[in-house]
């Protein structure tokens, strides 16, 4: 939380000091242009000057910021035309009905002034400088967006130079793997046909976890269900088919992209720690997947009795994974008491 409010306090700071530089560089500019008595003149003088000058760019320092930050960027991120549109009508509404109060009713600008304007003009001018806002405000979130998305590949070609480390590391022979699970399917099949199903499926599992998945580490949503339900199968197998599990799916989009073995690493962790054999407390996965949002859920009561060592890992490389790909679009809630677990994942697309 406080981290956030820094980066917001760094943001707005940032903007004020550009803010600022840009307002004193035209005024420079007006007074080398037209002389300074005449500047002057349209932006008064002493104490008015200075008023002005402080209501100038603490005003501009809201609107961009807000403008940046809090409409462009997430639209950029989010193209939703709507709520952007929507934002944007009432900030500009807003805005001017407040400039328009400073204008005739606070500061009450001499109707003999030459810096006086008519209502009319004034709602002409307000409507030139907020498409000029928009413009600049877009350019900059550009970017800043293009920057944070320079940031995260090099975030990402960082943590795959490290996978495939880790990979090196415990690499095994995945071609005598798959030779050696082919030869025990095929002795068990007539004998076990159970058993024979099981290997297939390890197969299936191992081809899955050890695939080279492209530069992203991305995989269709519909592929990584497939996998996890495969690793759910080949878990009731092992134990009888009497694992509790209560699993629920509504998938209308399935074609979405997410980090490999994301999913999966929530529901081998329940399986890991979770009580298995309770009617009441079942093992619960939900999923449900729509065009604009990915709904993932994995909860468990926890087993008792002694606690299988776990450093967290696995649920750490997918918080990063998620972090790095996503960003501020996505969430990962993990929430947890004395006998309950809950893992939460939620993607905006």
């Amino acid at each position: 939380m406080l981290e956030k409010v820094k980066k917001q306090w760094k943001q707005i700071l940032v903007i004020l000091m550009l803010y600022t530089a840009w307002n004193i560089a035209v005024f420079l500019f007006l007074v080398r242009l037209q002389g300074l008595e005449t500047t002057m003149k349209q932006f008064g003088t002493g104490t008015q000057l200075y008023v002005n000058f402080i209501h100038t760019i603490i005003k501009g320092t809201i609107v961009y910021y807000i403008m940046i930050y809090h409409l462009i960027i997430p639209f950029i991120r989010n193209r939703n035309w709507k709520n952007f549109l929507l934002r944007c009508i009432l900030l500009f509404v807003a805005l001017t009905a407040y400039e328009y109060l400073w204008n005739f009713t606070i500061s009450k600008t001499d109707p003999s002034s030459s810096s006086y304007v008519s209502p009319k003009v004034f709602l002409i001018s307000a409507a030139v400088l907020d498409c000029f806002i928009i413009l600049i405000s877009y350019f900059v979130a550009t970017l800043i967006t293009s920057n944070e998305m320079r940031k995260h590949k090099e975030e990402l070609e960082k943590e795959k130079l490290r996978a495939e480390l880790a990979a090196i590391k415990y690499q095994i022979n995945p071609h005598f793997l798959f030779n050696s699970l082919s030869f025990i399917y095929t002795k068990t099949l007539r004998n076990s046909p159970e058993a024979a199903h099981a290997v297939h499926l390890l197969s299936e599992i191992m081809s899955y976890a050890l695939d080279d998945w492209g530069e992203l580490g991305t995989v269709p949503l519909a592929l990584e269900v497939e996998h996890m339900k495969k690793v759910i199968e080949m878990n009731q197998i092992r134990f009888s088919h009497n694992l509790k599990i209560k699993y629920y799916e509504d998938v209308q989009e399935s074609d979405a992209f997410i980090p490999v073995l994301a999913f999966v690493t929530l529901v081998e962790n329940a399986f890991k720690h979770g009580d298995l054999n309770d009617d009441k407390n079942q093992v619960s996965i939900e999923l449900i997947a729509t065009k604009s949002k990915i709904c993932f859920l994995v909860s468990n009561k926890k087993k008792t009795g002694p606690k299988e060592p776990s450093k967290g890992i696995g649920l750490n490389n997918v918080q990063q994974r998620l972090q790095l790909m996503y960003g501020i679009k996505h969430s990962f809630t993990i929430k947890e008491d004395e006998n309950y677990y809950l893992n939460e994942i939620i993607i905006n697309l």
